[in-house]
């Protein structure tokens, strides 16, 4: 039992330490933006569905000692894969594939064997320990998913905390793989235990079914077989509803870590914190005790789907740690719930391997509607509301008595007298004003912390959703209304758009005020450029980028300094930069989204490419990439503006990634880096790569004059790196501050671990 224990539970862990670690080593390629992590997520569940699908195969298609052979060479083969395979990544993107698709090429070529054969190690082995140990009365085999989740729990909380800060990217490769090695070995161990256990049995075949059981040990239980028909029973109504119950939880996790990492904090672990709560509903629906949690996650999910639901049409507005404790916390109610739901209508052990293999199939649908299909088919985050009208919808149709018995029967059992009847809320009687109304304190505190929630749209949603939840007596009712409420919120409310599109990068929305004529360019809920619609002012360079700003004076020394500079700018967003552009100087923008370039250069929606003396050049594809060939000594200027919504491209701002911008820099050339963010202080990272490259960081923070605000400003901030002294003089002069660090480490291509840089009261 211990070696089988130690197989699965190692296995776990080097799964869940690989997602982080090849997520972070494949990040770069795309620049940086968080969609990666979503289709880092969805290849690990297509690889988890393939894994069970052997998994399954072996057990009902193989004798014993074949599986056993088969799995011990997938496992050496992985470990040569390891050693002879590829090494750098850097060769493999592919502008010829959607950005999704050449994600999960990559993956598959870098770790797919590897990855594979820890995926098929739970069940497989699962299935071997039911085979000679549950069918000799010795345990549920399903305690062992219980044990891999927490493994696998256990894996993503050492990541960020003590893997990630401590080991650097390179060494953790090198680490992982020994690790792995280690795994084989035990493998190699537990399939030696395998093959003894099917000779003392004398059992051939790897799954030794309940009747042959009962007949070796001289049982006479034909009632209870009678009785544990229906639940043997695995007709495909039944598989549906496992599926089912497993792709909305996995459809939601994706979708509350893009809206997180997108629109909140975009930090490259981000996704961590929901997938570790993910991971706890499996341990708290497949553990005998934490089973009792589950009528109450039923109970609260209705409350948690509104929640979450609320915020959607005004996140912009919302205080930042309520919101993410709000999505986290709702996140794992609603999973808890779902997955309770499917724990409870697990199979007998002779089933194991088809139901894990039924809802890795759900998981995989559901990361790859987020992941791969919603990007490609909707032209907006639609996902979301789609996922939490499922949600409900899951939660009507799938409501087994036994919802209603779990709380009395394990009090009653207990000798207690049950302290709270679930009764009428989980059937759908009147009266769920209670536990909702603590919903409500939530979001009304929320609405207190932040007295801008409480004067925008925010209060009006609350009524809504409040309105629901009482009237909302029937599960099936509450779910077909909700989803009525969510399609008016998600295709009537939003404001008419000139362009609203979307991209593996994220959405890109073109707005026009007739009022204040100026036409606006929004990525995700992030400003990211605007031009006055007026003739006389269309060529004025506003928001960040205005003269009365920053820029304009990293403008006025390069017109004075190198009147005929070439200029380079990583980010093209509206193109507002051109603006700048003088009669023999040459500009050249660095951009990774086919999208904004369309936006960009379409003289429908914005002129400022169009406008500028001499066309600026574009190159598409990721700026580090392209960088890296361009020749030495290319640019007088370089500018650093690249994000996806408030996203920062951690790989652009590393020691290694500012050393390859010098080599493109002339003599005396100048690196402008824009640090506007609701969340990060970049400066003091900026300033301690610098500092080892021998450059000076100086900053300047903008806040624009009521004049100056109507003319189209807006507040920035802006940190340049200076080779030489004369430069570095004359911003002092101009208002640039020196950027103190402290004996702050820098970001490196090693340590990319921007959460040291958050800031949550900026």
């Amino acid at each position: 039992m211990v070696v089988y224990a130690v197989a699965i539970g190692l296995s776990a862990f080097l799964l869940f330490w690989l997602e982080p670690l090849i997520g972070q080593i494949v990040l770069p390629l795309y620049g940086g933006t968080p969609a990666v992590w979503a289709t880092v997520l969805m290849f690990f569940q297509g690889t988890l569905l393939l894994g069970y699908l052997y998994s399954h195969a072996s057990v009902t298609r193989l004798g014993r000692r074949w599986a056993v052979v088969v799995h011990v060479g997938l496992a050496i083969g992985a470990t040569v894969w390891l050693l002879v395979g590829p090494g750098s990544t850097d060769h493999f993107p592919s502008a010829n594939i959607p950005a999704a698709l050449d994600v999960l090429r990559v993956l598959a070529i870098k770790v797919g064997p590897p990855a594979f054969v820890l995926t098929a190690t739970t069940p497989l082995l699962s299935a071997w320990f039911a085979s000679g140990h549950h069918a000799e009365g010795r345990g549920d085999p399903y305690w062992l998913y219980a044990l891999s989740n927490a493994a696998s729990l256990a894996a993503l909380l050492a990541y960020p905390f003590l893997i990630g800060p401590v080991v650097g990217l390179s060494r953790q490769e090198d680490l992982w793989s020994i690790a792995f090695v280690v795994l084989c070995l035990v493998v190699s161990i537990a399939a030696v235990a395998a093959l003894r256990t099917s000779r003392a049995t004398g059992v051939a075949r790897p799954w030794v079914s309940d009747e042959a059981v009962r007949a070796r040990l001289g049982v006479n239980d034909a009632p209870s077989r009678a009785t544990s028909a229906r639940a043997v029973e695995t007709g495909w109504p039944r598989r549906l509803r496992w599926l089912l119950l497993a792709a909305v939880p996995s459809g939601l996790l994706a979708a509350v870590t893009n809206f997180i990492a997108v629109d909140l904090i975009a930090a490259p672990l981000l996704w961590i914190g929901p997938l570790a709560l993910y991971l706890g509903s499996f341990i708290v629906a497949f553990s005998a005790r934490g089973r009792r949690l589950v009528p109450g996650a039923v109970f609260l999910a209705p409350a948690a789907v509104t929640l979450l639901w609320v915020p959607i049409g005004s996140v912009g507005g919302w205080p930042l740690v309520p919101l993410v404790a709000l999505e986290w916390g709702g996140l794992a109610i609603i999973a808890t719930a779902l997955h309770g739901r499917l724990a409870q209508d697990r199979p007998p052990a002779e089933r194991l391997t088809e139901f894990y293999l039924t809802q890795s199939v759900g998981g995989v649908t559901g990361g790859a509607f987020v992941a791969v299909v919603a990007p490609m088919v909707f032209p907006s985050v639609w996902e979301y509301p789609i996922l939490l009208a499922a949600a409900l919808g899951a939660l009507a149709v799938t409501g087994p008595r036994r919802d209603r018995q779990d709380f009395t029967v394990s009090q009653e059992r207990r000798g207690a007298r049950p302290r709270l009847n679930l009764r009428p809320f989980v059937t759908g009687a009147p009266g769920r004003v209670g536990p909702y109304a603590a919903a409500a304190v939530i979001l009304v505190g929320i609405m207190a912390f932040d007295r801008s929630v409480a004067l925008g749209v925010a209060p009006r949603w609350l009524l809504v959703g409040g309105i629901l939840l009482v009237l909302g007596a029937q599960p099936r009712f509450l779910a077909v209304s909700t989803a009525l409420i969510l399609a008016v919120a998600t295709f009537v409310t939003p404001a008419p758009a000139l362009l609203r599109d979307r991209s593996f990068f994220g959405v890109t929305e073109v707005l026009r005020s007739t009022e204040a004529r100026i036409t606006v360019l929004m990525n995700g809920t992030t400003l990211h450029g605007t031009q006055s619609t007026d003739p006389a002012f269309r060529r004025r360079p506003t928001t960040y980028y205005a003269s009365s700003g920053p820029l304009g004076d990293v403008f006025s020394w390069l017109a004075e300094a190198r009147p005929n500079a070439s200029i380079a700018a990583v980010g093209l967003g509206a193109g507002t930069v051109a603006a700048y552009e003088q009669s023999g100087q040459t500009m050249t923008f660095f951009e990774i989204d086919p999208l904004v370039v369309r936006v960009a250069t379409d003289p429908q929606l914005f002129t400022y490419l169009a406008d500028a003396p001499n066309r600026p050049a574009i190159v598409l594809g990721d700026a580090r990439l392209s960088i890296r060939d361009t020749p030495s000594g290319s640019f007088d200027l370089l500018i650093l503006d690249a994000f996806s919504s408030d996203a920062i491209p951690t790989h652009l701002v590393t020691l290694e990634a500012l050393t390859d911008d010098l080599r493109v820099l002339r003599p005396g050339g100048l690196v402008v880096i824009h640090v506007s963010n609701r969340y990060y202080d970049l400066g003091p990272a900026l300033a301690a790569a610098g500092e080892r490259l021998g450059l000076t960081a100086l900053e300047k923070g903008y806040s624009p004059t009521e004049a100056e605000a109507e003319a189209g400003a807006a507040i920035s901030g802006w940190v340049a790196l200076a080779s030489d002294q004369p430069t570095a003089d004359l911003f002092r002069a101009n208002g640039w501050a020196t950027v103190r660090h402290d004996g702050v480490v820098p970001l490196t291509d090693d340590h990319p671990d921007i959460l040291r840089f958050l800031s949550i009261g900026r």
